[in-house]
C-alpha cells in the first residue's frame, strides 16, 4: 500500500460577494490554482493521474465536472482523469480524502485534491431549480433540518449564546488580521489577475467589535437567533484552494 504524503499546497485569496473575484469565472479561479500548484511542486503535468474537486453549487458555470473544466482551459493535459463531487461543506476535504484513498491502494502515485465556489456567480441554492423538481422525495419524513436551523439546535444543545457565538466571529477575525499582518498567508496564497489588477489578499477582513456586531440582523429570514447572526456566519464567496498528494513507497 501506498503512503499519501502532502507535497504543496495553495489557495486564491477569497473574494467577497460582488467584490474582487466576481468577475471571474469558476474554472479560471480554480485553474490559476491548479496552474500554480504544478509550478510550485516542480512536477510534469501529464505525471498527475488523477484531479478530485469539492463544489457544492454544480449549477451553470459550475456545472459539468468544473473540475475538468478548470484543468483543461488551464492549458494542463488531458490525460489526469478528473472529478467534481458534492459532500456540502466537507466537499474539498472529501475531495482530499478521494486522492489519498487512490494513493493508499496503489491505484495512483500522483494526484490533486482541490475545490471551488464562486458564489457571486453561482448563489448557494441555484443547483435546486423548482421545475426540476425537489432533492427529497414526497414520502421524505426525516427531520433533517436546513444548516442554519441544524447549527441553532446544536448550539441551543450545547449551551451557546448569541454572545458566544459573536465573541467567535471577533476572535476570527482579530487572528486573521494578524496572521496576515504578519505575513502568515503569504505562501499559501496564489494571486489572481483580474483585468490589469492582481488581487493577492482576502477581501473579507474587516475592522469590528462586539459592539458593532451585536446589532446585526440574522443573515437568514429564518427565527434564527443564536448562531445565525450576520458577523458570525460564513461569507458568501469566491475562491478556490487546492493540494497535491504523492505516494511515498
Amino acid at each position: 500500500m501506498g503512503t499519501a504524503v502532502i507535497v504543496e499546497a495553495v489557495r486564491t485569496p477569497v473574494g467577497k460577494r460582488g467584490g474582487v473575484l466576481s468577475g471571474v469565472h469558476a474554472a479560471e479561479i480554480l485553474g490559476s490554482a491548479q496552474t500554480a500548484l504544478i509550478d510550485r511542486a516542480g512536477i510534469a503535468p501529464a505525471e498527475v493521474e488523477q484531479v478530485a474537486g469539492g463544489c457544492v453549487t454544480q449549477a451553470g458555470e459550475q456545472s459539468n465536472n468544473v473540475t475538468r473544466t478548470a484543468w483543461l482551459h488551464a492549458g494542463l493535459p488531458h490525460t489526469a482523469g478528473c472529478l467534481t463531487l458534492d459532500a456540502q461543506c466537507g466537499s474539498a476535504q472529501q475531495a482530499a480524502h478521494v486522492v489519498a484513498g487512490l494513493i493508499a491502494a496503489d491505484a495512483i502515485g500522483v494526484g490533486i485534491a482541490c475545490g471551488v465556489e464562486a458564489m457571486s456567480r453561482v448563489p448557494l441554492g441555484t443547483a435546486a431549480r423548482a421545475d426540476a423538481g425537489t432533492p427529497r422525495p414526497p414520502s421524505w419524513d426525516i427531520d433533517m433540518p436546513s444548516q442554519y436551523v441544524a447549527a441553532e439546535r446544536i448550539a441551543q444543545r450545547r449551551g451557546l449564546s448569541r454572545a458566544d457565538t459573536d465573541a467567535f466571529g471577533l476572535r476570527s477575525q482579530t487572528l486573521a488580521q494578524a496572521a496576515w499582518a504578519q505575513g502568515r498567508f503569504d505562501r499559501e496564497v496564489v494571486p489572481v489577475k483580474v483585468g490589469p489588477d492582481v488581487v493577492d489578499r482576502d477581501q473579507g477582513l474587516r475592522e469590528t467589535s462586539l459592539e458593532a456586531l451585536l446589532p446585526l440582523a440574522a443573515a437568514r429570514d429564518e427565527p434564527l437567533t443564536v448562531v445565525d447572526s450576520a458577523g458570525a456566519s460564513l461569507g458568501y464567496v469566491d475562491r478556490a484552494a487546492i493540494l497535491r498528494a504523492l505516494c511515498q513507497e
